[in-house]
């Protein structure tokens, strides 16, 4: 039977994933069964919420002042679900992560690993983003609690989980390769690849701080590409020392000779109470952090 909740879930998924197909096989759910709960959904509400074309979907005008309206509804039916899962004494449901990409691939998995194997019932999402999405996911309650630097929010409930800095990249034929510090002021002279996504640059801060002017010559998100550019000679970047882990290129990261060290937190909505499964998941991060 298909609920209200589900003509929600089928909206909210298909605007995540830009799709009805990708929509379904996240659902569960035939092609036509999304397309036709959103349609009903339309016809409820009387208003058009997506745009339908060759290359997916994406929502309309109305459709975007809508889509927080619909998420904070699925996000109370989830914490329905959750609630009575834990009266019933059920440890089962849904871990939802907000997450970036050095924390993911190489802090968190054997996390949860473990954590599987001390509930093999609970399940994990685990969305990809920007600090700035992160954020606004926690806050939104499309997350039960995200990974972030240091939070903008001062009303999030946090764990410090890992200490990171941020260090200079460089090609191995470098002539600063073999430096025990590389000097920031080095970065006025030389092309700078900035890691950057909707407006925030990592590092930018940190050069600022010190009166560093930059200017990118090239600007990306992905700490791989990054490196592999870095590789072909094409600059230099701030890179965070976790993400150098495993590091397949032929780079290397050398501590800065100004003070780079930050803090990696486990991070989740002060007000809002959390999931047993959550709560769960908390607790071991905390017992794993790597950093007081």
């Amino acid at each position: 039977m298909e609920t209200g909740a589900h003509k929600y879930r089928a909206f909210v998924t298909a605007v995540d994933t830009g799709s009805f197909a990708a929509a379904a096989q996240a659902m569960d759910y035939s092609i036509s069964s999304v397309s036709r709960m959103v349609a009903d959904l339309e016809a409820e509400c009387g208003l058009s919420l997506l745009e339908r074309g060759h290359a997916g979907v994406i929502p309309t005008t109305d459709g975007n002042l809508l889509l927080p309206h619909a998420r904070q509804v699925l996000a109370e039916c989830d914490r329905f679900t959750q609630a009575a899962n834990d009266i019933a004494g059920v440890e089962a449901g849904t871990v939802r992560i907000g997450t970036f990409s050095s924390v993911a691939t190489y802090w968190l998995p054997p996390v949860l690993r473990e954590f599987s194997s001390l509930h093999p019932a609970i399940d994990f999402e685990l969305l990809m983003g920007d600090y700035n999405e992160i954020e606004s996911w926690i806050h939104d309650g499309r997350v039960d609690l995200g990974f972030l630097r240091e939070p903008a929010c001062l009303d999030f409930a946090r764990v410090p989980v890992v200490g990171d800095r941020l260090v200079a990249v460089v090609p191995r034929g470098h002539r600063k390769a073999k430096a025990r510090k590389f000097p920031v002021k080095d970065f006025e002279r030389e092309p700078f690849i900035a890691l950057e996504r909707d407006g925030d640059t990592e590092g930018a801060a940190l050069l600022q701080e010190h009166g560093i002017q930059v200017a990118p010559a090239y600007s990306i998100w992905d700490d791989y590409a990054i490196m592999a550019m870095i590789e072909s000679g094409l600059g230099l970047a701030l890179l965070p020392l976790l993400i150098m882990r495993r590091n397949p290129f032929d780079v290397v990261p050398i501590p800065l000779d100004v003070p780079a060290d930050r803090t990696v937190w486990a991070v989740w909505e002060q007000g809002r109470a959390l999931s047993s499964a959550a709560a769960a998941f908390v607790e071991l991060v905390r017992e794993r952090a790597e950093c007081a």
